[in-house]
């Protein structure tokens, strides 16, 4: 065969372009079929972690809710749904007076005036965001619902949220600013 092929100088102007000299592409195929099962079982498991849905634990209110019960928190058309168990919490939008998410639960809640089946709690997720709180009116009365819920978990909430009730959720930040 002559040395002047153009299967031989293509394969040689590929590999010197692509600075692959003297590493034929064969021995690469391993590395990178290694690189791609790691890219599609990280994309899977991100999945599936995206598709479960969020644990919201109910911490403190004046609902009919067992201590500590964890359930999950719909966002309705028009109204927030907390299920927990056999317990339902459902809360419609244009009630809403209060929306809070905080690493504690603020004073003025603590201290309201209400019938409390669970007093709400005193400690504090630190420098994490940790409370999500919900003041309404049902009846005549004020109720509170007080749910925990990690940060991370709580994000794709926020906005959804804040869209549907009309309202902002009132959010602190923890993120340090010195002028």
């Amino acid at each position: 065969m002559n040395s002047s092929s153009p299967v031989k100088l293509r394969r040689s102007w590929t590999r010197r372009r692509s600075g692959l000299r003297g590493y034929s592409h064969a021995q690469a195929l391993p590395g990178v079929l290694i690189a791609l099962a790691i890219l599609a079982s990280t994309a899977v498991a991100a999945g599936a972690q995206k598709n479960q849905p969020s644990r919201f634990k109910y911490v403190g209110g004046t609902e009919n809710v067992r201590y500590e019960c964890v359930g999950t928190l719909q966002i309705l058309d028009d109204a927030l749904a907390f299920h927990c168990d056999s317990d339902l919490v459902t809360v419609p939008y244009r009630d809403i007076e209060t929306l809070q998410y905080r690493s504690s639960v603020t004073r003025r809640v603590r201290k309201m005036k209400v019938r409390w089946t669970a007093i709400p709690p005193e400690r504090s997720g630190g420098s994490k965001n940790l409370y999500f709180t919900l003041i309404f009116r049902a009846a005549g009365a004020t109720h509170v619902l007080i749910l925990e819920i990690p940060e991370d978990q709580m994000r794709p909430y926020l906005a959804e949220i804040d869209l549907k009730a009309g309202r902002r959720v009132e959010v602190q930040s923890h993120e340090n600013y010195s002028p």
